[in-house]
């Protein structure tokens, strides 16, 4: 029986008998066998072979009062060698978190959450559109305010830029019918008692009193040189926030105080632009005045991820502020978490591009634990098969696990014990949007961007690019440490947020969804009341724009045009999206407009010379370019000219209404949407230069010279009657018969 059996499950007491012939103390509470009811003992007994002999007929009997009765029965079997066909698992083998509440409505992929102190209120960050050349697809809502009491959102608007104006006369029109601020991405919330700190691209950080739901205001605005990248308040000194930017720096929030944080790096002589990428104050008592940051090199064309970087150590004190060299410090860190309740914090990095000894081959990153207080050298490595690590985290009830959840959407989980074996990979599922082919998963997908340990060992969630939130047991073996999967979304998860009690989870999403999972019963389930910004709740419709509406206007404006052959597209005010991959490498992006494309992409367009007559294109790429041309004259001709007019409808006399008529009152026709397909009429599908595929599956002989004239290569026949006879197949066939021709009087055909 291994040591540390019992440790496993705690409600296992030791006021037991005598389990098999192993002696065992009792506990002082427990009555001593054979003595009289209520007494006590008051020294340390050991179980007798009629203790035994209780085990054996409560086996025989087959029942058990109590647990400790049941664990008895089960280790008695299996000494006397029965089989045991079930496992010993905790009570509460699911979980019975549900979800409870839903609301869809940021400006992008929620990013970052927060939950107050009390846990009722929580705020929600995300990505915004806001690249120069898609300034029409960026929108408000980047920040939003919750309240479960309440039941209510209120979005905070105030992280913004006046929106650029753009050039020319139509695209002024166009700026005047949209919102004239431009919302930038939202990268970090904290909260602290009833204050908010949030930090964003718009180059600021800001303090927002938090303390009254409906009247939430900004109340200190801290400036940036650039966009702020991430952002951590001390845990022990309110005043103090450090903050990085296009460097890391300290805010005294007091006197509004800036000092910027010194690096040592070991080389340098060695010009490096590294961006901040993660930033972590100590979270034990021990560790209040160390601060740690983490910095990732951009990445390059020769590598998928870059391995440049750079870790930092700083020690505040009251009156200095010093750098520390821990090793190794020269790495691509992608996260920064600390122990809660230990002085260790671990890193999750690229891996070195030399590797030692004990390195496995595939290693692609690296888990690395430091302890600032007792030494310089991290004190344990994990290698880690991974290209990128999302999340690092300590299990909060054992410091010897260790998780990190990566873009190949697997977690993987180590017992520190044993550092050179991966305990767990738990693998989430295929991921819900489409990744680019030419990539590979973990350098296309998200992966799993949330882990979060419930309130026992029994309990780790992780979130990922399948939707799903899953519930795992690491203490269970591989096969069966996944529990259950507790939420299933329609969209990305991308971040996931407990509440200080563990009783509500909050879960962003990659389309704007903000959701509520929760053990606790709620009043009011379903969807949460959302207030817009106060001053620009009068420009904004309850109801979203409907995508006509948003065509008619881009028409309006001259962006877009449509061509009498080949449909719509760009049109003299076009300002964008523009494809940089359809362009030469390297152009910058305030020349895409102008740029022209490279001349195998220009050579696929529509427009342009005849298609034989395009040097870059090989026979196959001709046959397809030739067949996007045909079918986009079929889609865009005018298609009335071959339907069938029915004749005018006579049945109508007087006061009497046909309802076989298609036409009302006024004499308009009103066609029906289903469509008729009669037996013999052939369905085309284009695939490539004259190859048509009948769905139906019924054909005449009468309609074979007709199909075998449309397979005919398009070389040997004229293209014009090719593009006609397509057009005729194509057209909906919208024909009914007169209504004076049908009996209203249903007949039995056999009498």
């Amino acid at each position: 029986m291994p040591t540390n059996y019992f440790g496993k499950y705690p409600g296992f007491g030791l006021e037991d008998d005598t389990i098999g012939h192993e002696p065992r103390r009792r506990s002082p509470k427990g009555p001593v066998s054979g003595s009289s009811e209520g007494s006590r003992s008051s020294v340390p007994q050991y179980g007798t072979r009629s203790a035994h002999s209780d085990v054996r007929r409560t086996v025989a009997k087959g029942t058990a009062s109590s647990v400790s009765d049941k664990m008895s029965m089960l280790l008695y079997g299996r000494e006397i060698g029965n089989r045991v066909n079930h496992r010993i698992r905790s009570q509460n083998a699911l979980d019975h978190r549900r979800h409870v509440k839903s609301w869809k409505g940021a400006s992008n992929d929620v990013i970052v959450l927060a939950w107050s102190e009390d846990s009722t209120r929580f705020a929600v960050g995300a990505a915004a559109q806001c690249d120069e050349h898609n300034m029409q697809y960026n929108r408000g809502n980047n920040l939003i305010l919750g309240d479960l009491v309440s039941n209510s959102l209120k979005a905070l608007p105030d992280h913004r830029i006046p929106r650029p104006r753009p050039a020319g006369a139509a695209s002024q029109q166009v700026y005047n019918t949209v919102d004239p601020h431009l919302y930038m991405s939202v990268t970090a919330v904290q909260w602290y008692g009833d204050t908010l700190f949030t930090a964003s691209y718009d180059n600021t950080v800001k303090v927002w009193d938090v303390s009254n739901h409906a009247a939430a205001r900004c109340s200190k605005t801290l400036h940036h040189d650039s966009k702020v990248q991430v952002m951590a308040r001390s845990n022990f000194s309110p005043n103090l926030l450090a903050t990085g930017a296009q460097a890391f720096g300290m805010w005294n929030l007091d006197s509004r105080t800036y000092i910027p944080l010194e690096i040592v790096t070991r080389n340098p002589t060695k010009n490096l632009a590294f961006i901040p990428s993660s930033l972590a104050w100590g979270t034990s008592h021990a560790s209040r005045n160390v601060l740690v940051g983490g910095m990732s090199g951009r990445d390059t064309e020769s590598e998928d991820v870059s391995r440049e970087g750079h870790m930092a150590v700083w020690r505040v004190n009251e009156a200095s502020i010093t750098c520390d060299q821990l090793l190794p410090n020269a790495q691509n860190v992608f996260d920064v978490t600390w122990h809660p309740t230990l002085p260790l914090f671990a890193t999750g990095s690229a891996a070195p591009l030399l590797r030692s000894s004990t390195t496995a081959k595939d290693t692609r990153s690296v888990v690395r634990t430091y302890d600032a207080l007792k030494g310089k050298r991290c004190v344990m490595e994990l290698d880690c098969p991974a290209l990128d690590i999302n999340d690092v985290k300590f299990c909060p009830m054992n410091s010897n696990y260790i998780s990190a959840s990566c873009t190949d959407g697997i977690t993987y989980v180590w017992d520190t014990r044993y550092p050179s074996d991966i305990l767990h990979r738990l693998q989430h599922g295929e991921p819900l949007n489409q990744l680019d082919e030419n990539l590979t998963r973990e350098q296309a997908d998200v992966g799993v961007r949330a882990a979060l340990w419930g309130d026992t060992m029994q309990r780790f969630y992780t979130g990922g690019s399948d939707g799903c939130l899953k519930a795992w047991d690491i203490l269970q073996s591989p096969e069966d440490a996944h529990v259950q999967d507790v939420v299933t979304l329609e969209e990305e998860i991308m971040c996931a947020s407990f509440s200080g009690d563990k009783t509500n989870m909050l879960i962003g999403d990659a389309a704007g969804g903000v959701h509520v999972v929760s053990s606790a019963p709620f009043e009011h389930s379903g969807s949460m009341k959302f207030e817009h910004a106060g001053e620009l709740s009068d420009k904004i419709e309850e109801e979203e724009e409907s995508a006509a509406e948003m065509a008619n206007k881009l028409f309006a404006s001259g962006q877009l045009v449509r061509h009498p052959v080949y449909g719509v597209g760009q049109g003299p005010s076009y300002n964008g999206p523009y494809a940089a991959w359809a362009r030469p490498a390297h152009t910058p992006s305030g020349l895409l407009s102008i740029t022209p494309l490279i001349e195998e992409i220009q050579a696929l367009q529509l427009d342009g010379p005849p298609v034989d007559r395009r040097p870059q294109l090989d026979i196959q790429s001709q046959q397809y370019v030739a067949a996007q041309i045909r079918l986009a004259r079929i889609r865009n001709q005018r298609r009335s000219g071959h339907k069938r007019k029915r004749a005018a409808h006579q049945s109508a006399k007087g006061n009497v209404i046909d309802l076989c008529s298609d036409e009302d009152e006024e004499g308009v026709v009103h066609r029906p949407h289903r469509r008729k397909t009669k037996k013999h009429e052939i369905v085309p599908i284009i695939t490539q230069v004259g190859e048509v595929i009948d769905l139906t599956g019924d054909t005449d002989p009468e309609d074979t010279a007709v199909e075998s004239s449309l397979l005919l290569d398009v070389k040997e026949v004229d293209q014009e009657d090719v593009d006609e006879r397509l057009l005729e197949a194509l057209e909906d066939d919208y024909w009914w018969p007169d209504s004076s021709a049908v009996d209203a009087n249903i007949q039995d055909l056999d009498d």
